[in-house]
């Protein structure tokens, strides 16, 4: 999923602090854009799938520590959400995947 978010950032070109949008991919970093003089600095693709790569098998190996701490936390709302989330994690996973592809097509 792509999502943005507006930041006070120093712009090279500006020379000075301006606001930009910054949009990420998942968690990962995709562009920089001054919204004063439209300079934008865009994340290679090839280093954004990489990362994405490497942030997936990340989540995937430590999924089984961050279950444990919620059970520990919550055991009833552990026991009443899993259901749910055991039938839509495949498709938020191919959401996501697909949103990467597609940023990488373009």
């Amino acid at each position: 999923m792509s999502s943005s978010m507006k930041a006070e950032l120093f712009c090279l070109h500006c020379n000075k602090d301006t606001p930009h949008t910054v949009t990420y991919v998942g968690n990962t970093l995709e562009s920089i854009k001054c919204i004063e003089c439209g300079n934008e600095i865009q994340i290679k693709k090839e280093k954004l799938l990489e990362n994405y790569a490497i942030d997936f098998i990340e989540r995937i190996l430590t999924k089984p520590h961050r279950m444990t701490e919620e059970l520990e936390h919550d055991i009833k709302k552990f026991i009443l959400s899993l259901p749910i989330r055991v039938v839509t994690k495949p498709y938020r996973i191919a959401r996501e995947v697909e949103q990467i592809v597609k940023k990488d097509r373009s």
